[in-house]
């Protein structure tokens, strides 16, 4: 493995707990979950914008004409972005638990979101990975999870990539993209309590994984077929929450990080945590996947 790369502070905007990054129309967008803010920020003027959405947000992913598909708490909403009108579009089938909420999701290749869930109370193991069907109706792809992280799509369209990070795994699913269906899953890799807790990942153009980790303040870079490392980024955050590849050429890595929970001692040694860190790479990402449900039109605010 490469000697370790140090990520630079690129917004000192010190949110508790923002993830979901992603490099769309020349700007990085991310959420703030607890105060289920999108926010929006310009590269070059660092102008910073955003819109709320009325609960907990847990991901926000582009969709066309202004609109992003968004999950709340709860249930799912649809967010126009210059107006900041808010509409809800129903819940995952069966509907989830008070105890969850949503957490962490992605477009598959062909435009459908995927989301999954987190525990906060209840039984462990009953929260759920659930993938949209073409006409966005949410149903349950991968059961029995604890705490849903990333996830991402090879370049081939055939393989799945999925954390549910207290199992401190990356595993690697076989992907159907008829029919959304994911099977045959085997570890990818795994990750020693010093290394911090697999959170959120992206995925490169050679199909490498870079794994942010909560606690390991660092993003990994693993090799997409074995598993194994293959470039370490240290980052001035201990909360690793997520990461995105964006910027000019591509090529620039977006890292979000978190500051709930941590005491006065903590914040004193890392006082940019919460910020949006960036590192360039020798590679880039692959092209982002557009939601492509359609966005209401006419349908009744609530």
């Amino acid at each position: 493995m490469e000697k370790p790369t140090v990520a630079q502070l690129w917004a000192d905007v010190r949110q508790p707990l923002a993830e979901g990054p992603v490099w769309f129309e020349n700007a990085l967008w991310w959420v703030d979950i607890p105060s289920g803010t999108l926010h929006r920020r310009e590269p070059g003027t660092g102008e910073l914008t955003s819109q709320k959405v009325g609960s907990s947000l847990g991901v926000a992913l582009p969709a066309r004409d202004g609109w992003w598909w968004t999950a709340r708490e709860h249930d799912v909403a649809w967010l126009h972005w210059a107006s900041g009108r808010v509409v809800a579009a129903g819940s995952p089938e069966p509907p989830m638990p008070l105890e969850h909420r949503f957490n962490d999701g992605r477009c598959d290749p062909r435009g459908r979101p995927w989301v999954g869930t987190m525990v906060r109370q209840g039984e462990k193991g009953s929260g759920a990975l659930f993938g949209g069907d073409d006409t966005g109706q949410l149903r349950v792809r991968v059961p029995g999870v604890n705490l849903s992280n990333g996830l991402a799509w090879g370049p081939d369209g055939r393989s799945f990539y999925y954390i549910d990070t207290p199992t401190r795994r990356v595993d690697r699913f076989d992907y159907n993209a008829d029919t959304g269906a994911v099977t045959n899953r085997r570890p990818l890799a795994e990750f020693a309590p010093a290394e911090g807790m697999p959170d959120g990942m992206t995925i490169d153009q050679a199909g490498h994984l870079w794994v942010a980790t909560w606690g390991g303040s660092s993003v990994h870079r693993l090799d997409g077929r074995t598993g194994a490392r293959l470039q370490r980024i240290m980052v001035p955050a201990k909360q690793v929450t997520s990461c995105t590849f964006g910027g000019a050429t591509g090529r620039t890595l977006y890292i979000t990080t978190a500051r709930i929970g941590l005491k006065d001692d903590d914040l004193a040694a890392q006082p940019a945590a919460g910020g949006i860190f960036t590192v360039e790479t020798d590679t880039a990402g692959l092209p982002l996947s557009v939601c492509t449900l359609a966005p209401p039109v006419d349908r009744e605010e609530r």
